[in-house]
C-alpha cells in the first residue's frame, strides 16, 4: 500500500494504489486547498519532494497551466494526481 507523506502537515497516510490525491485530501485534514478542482486555478499546487515517478503522468493541460504559472519542475496540481507508490509532498508557497 503506497504511503503519502505531507511534510507541511506532518502527516503520513496509507492509500490505495491509484487513489486520487484530491480524494485523499477530502478524506483527511490537510492544508492542501482546492478551488476549481479541474486544474485551472492553481490553488492546489504542491511540491513533489520524493517519488515523482510514483504519481500519475502529467497531462498536456496540466503541463500548459503550470508553464503559465512559471511553476518549478517539481510542482504539480494535486487535483490532477493519482498515487502509485510512496511519495513525499509539501504545499507550494
Amino acid at each position: 500500500m503506497p504511503k503519502v507523506e505531507i511534510t507541511t502537515d506532518k502527516l503520513n497516510l496509507d492509500v490505495k494504489e491509484g487513489y486520487a490525491l484530491i480524494d485523499m485530501c477530502e478524506d483527511h485534514d490537510t492544508s492542501i486547498l482546492f478551488g476549481c478542482r479541474d486544474g485551472a486555478c492553481g490553488a492546489c499546487m504542491i511540491k513533489v519532494l520524493e517519488g515523482a515517478d510514483k504519481i500519475s503522468p502529467m497531462q498536456d493541460d496540466e503541463k500548459d497551466f503550470l508553464e503559465t504559472m512559471a511553476a518549478l519542475p517539481n510542482e504539480r496540481l494535486a487535483c490532477q494526481c493519482r498515487i502509485y507508490g510512496d511519495v513525499k509532498i509539501a504545499v507550494s508557497e
